[in-house]
């Protein structure tokens, strides 16, 4: 019996390794389905948005040759219509680098774009899906921001002489205290993304630099890594019920950081967004 243990280890170490063998070709079958699963999904997604755009848009079919010339006349028109409005409008230009903010067709602020990035939805448009898309203003529909829209306080002023004698004892701890250096204080990381009536996501981002706006990308930190991270959460969701995610055209457009926050804060509510890609 004891001659037989050395040749009983030595199989049972073989099965145990074979055994591993067999888990991990599972386990890379699996991710491979889910992978070529997602991807089938998500072109499909991507489709049927095109479809639904096309089906929207009216007209004949224009000539590819005339594209750049829609793309003018979408741009003037739009930004003719968002002059008549009363608020304050955002008109983005991809094709000169420029955002700026107009009220009644004057700019009342200008910015360079540093850099950006469109999903490729954008670039497969023909003449009348881009005029339907983008001829007339687009209206934002929601914030979502790394920093406050509203920097101001409304605080209500004491109506008595008596009230106004309690407020000041209760600030006074914090009126005596000394203040913070501004340059002690964390740098703010500017990042808002608008959601636009026509279902499509404008993001700007705050930098001074490119390099910044690369180093500003860290895995597992920050609004925009959480952002993605709940966007590759939701299609995953949709693909385990074997149903197409939703799928959203974007737009990354990088500015300067004081820009970025100038325009967020400028803009109002509902405010008017014209843009030519």
């Amino acid at each position: 019996m004891k001659e037989n243990l050395p040749e009983d280890f030595d199989s049972l170490f073989v099965k145990k390794r074979s055994g591993l063998k067999i888990f991990a070709l599972i386990f890379c079958i699996s991710l491979l389905i889910i992978a070529g699963l997602y991807a089938y999904l998500s072109i499909g997604a991507v489709r049927d948005r095109m479809q639904l755009a096309k089906t929207q848009a009216e007209g004949s079919v224009v000539d590819p040759s005339l594209i750049g010339l829609m793309k003018d006349k979408a741009w003037v028109e739009s930004r003719v219509k968002m002059a008549t409005y009363d608020s304050v409008g955002l008109s983005i230009d991809l094709e000169q680098h420029i955002i700026q903010l107009e009220l009644k067709g004057v700019v009342v602020m200008k910015s360079n774009i540093k850099e950006y990035s469109t999903s490729g939805f954008f670039k497969r448009m023909d003449g009348n899906v881009y005029f339907s898309m983008f001829g007339t203003p687009l209206t934002i529909k929601s914030y979502v921001s790394t920093i406050d829209r509203n920097r101001f306080k409304v605080i209500q002023a004491p109506k008595t002489k008596t009230a106004a004698e309690i407020k000041a004892e209760e600030d006074a701890p914090y009126v005596a205290a000394k203040p913070v250096p501004k340059d002690s204080l964390p740098k703010e990381n500017v990042f808002w993304t608008v959601k636009l009536d026509r279902a499509i996501d404008l993001n700007i981002q705050g930098i001074d630099s490119i390099s910044e706006s690369q180093s500003k990308y860290k895995l597992g930190k920050g609004f925009e890594f959480e952002r993605d991270l709940n966007n590759i959460l939701k299609s995953f969701h949709h693909i385990l019920k074997f149903e197409k995610p939703t799928y959203t055209p974007e737009i990354l457009i990088s500015i300067p950081e004081n820009d970025a926050k100038a325009i967020l804060r400028a803009l109002p509510s509902n405010a008017s967004v014209t843009i030519r890609i």
